[in-house]
């Protein structure tokens, strides 16, 4: 196995800020154990999907519109000492999302 840093790019959250609800985007990294690149964004992105924090402050999780999406950004190998300093990583760096119909 080896061991991977995985950037991942998340848009279409609808999230209450300041008692308003807005979209938002977000990015953040995890850090996996896998058998190849694919099966290591699999791993990250699953992380992130059963995150209790980003599911409960989500609004849109049930399947309305529009549904928030989660994709590879950025990955890389690292070595294992990076992977134990780091696993599995936490965390997300949200930006508003601009409405594109206005």
């Amino acid at each position: 196995m080896k061991y991977y840093q995985v950037m991942l790019e998340g848009k279409d959250f609808l999230i209450e800020m300041d008692g308003k609800e807005d979209l938002f985007g977000y990015f953040t990294t995890r850090w996996v154990k896998a058998d190849s690149p694919e099966d290591a964004e699999l791993k990250a992105v699953d992380l992130v999907k059963k995150d209790e924090h980003l599911v409960g402050i989500t609004k849109n999780m049930d399947g309305s519109k529009p549904a928030p999406i989660v994709y590879l950004s950025e990955m890389c190998n690292v070595n294992w000492f990076q992977y134990l300093r780091r696993r599995p990583g936490k965390g997300y760096s949200f930006f508003p999302m601009k409405d594109d119909h206005t």
